[in-house]
């Protein structure tokens, strides 16, 4: 475990960390693969995530710990081979007992980022079928965490990026290239929802690498390859993805 988690490990307690393990286990693939090693720091950085994030939902409608935990492991699997541990802005996450819409607007959501609230807004029961179907390049947490990422690196300094810069631009050059592709209905990687624009193209390109790491670098080399470095890790390497 890394010195900066060990650091942290006293600040939760022995039972936050067992409960954190156990509900891990039974929700994340990600996680169930990983050495003893890297399943402690990955829960450090569960509890630390759940601990600089207001969680919040509609009256009458619970958001437990269980919850918190599943949900907040989505953003640690992301950044788990980079240093950002929580978000700085948008640490507001509202979870919705349903599918919801906006106020004069038809249009029937699963998941958003509002970026005038800085809310991270998510449907229990799509969050809940991203990690029951470990397989179909779908997870709603990851696709919304996805768009926090890039949002933040987007509007922090040069010294507090997200990702480092000539990475980012690396994976950019590739994501157009491949962007005009899924466009075009040419890609047999990516869903054609990619092909909205690179913010999303972006997110649905996180659901596949993890989700369907094999067949997307198989497909797409250069872009996963662009992807690992960018993100410093390889889910193909289940035990140990960190590079």
């Amino acid at each position: 475990m890394k010195i900066k988690y060990k650091i942290l490990a006293p600040l939760f307690r022995k039972k936050s960390k067992l409960e954190c393990h156990q509900v891990l286990l039974k929700s994340n693939s990600y996680y169930r693969n990983l050495s003893d090693v890297h399943k402690a720091n990955f829960q450090l950085r569960t509890l630390l995530f759940i601990s600089t994030t207001n969680f919040s939902s509609e009256p009458g409608f619970l958001v437990n710990k269980k919850m918190k935990i599943i949900i907040s492991s989505a953003f640690v699997q992301i950044t788990f081979g980079l240093k950002t541990d929580t978000l700085k802005k948008f640490n507001d996450v509202f979870v919705a007992p349903s599918a919801y819409s906006y106020k004069n607007n038809k249009a029937v959501f699963k998941g958003d980022v509002n970026i005038a609230t800085k809310k991270v807004n998510m449907s229990w029961p799509a969050i809940e079928k991203g990690f029951k179907i470990t397989d179909d390049a779908l997870n709603l947490s990851i696709h919304e965490f996805g768009h926090c990422l890039i949002f933040e690196n987007h509007t922090r300094s040069y010294f507090s990026k997200i990702f480092n810069n000539r990475d980012f631009e690396n994976w950019k050059n590739h994501a157009e290239t491949k962007f005009k592709k899924v466009k075009a209905k040419e890609n047999k990687v990516l869903r054609d929802y990619a092909g909205t624009n690179l913010i999303e193209f972006f997110s649905v390109s996180l659901e596949t690498f993890f989700e369907q790491a094999a067949h997307f670098e198989k497909n797409e080399p250069k872009l996963y390859a662009s992807m690992t470095q960018l993100l410093k890790q390889d889910p193909r390497n289940k035990k140990d993805p960190i590079l």
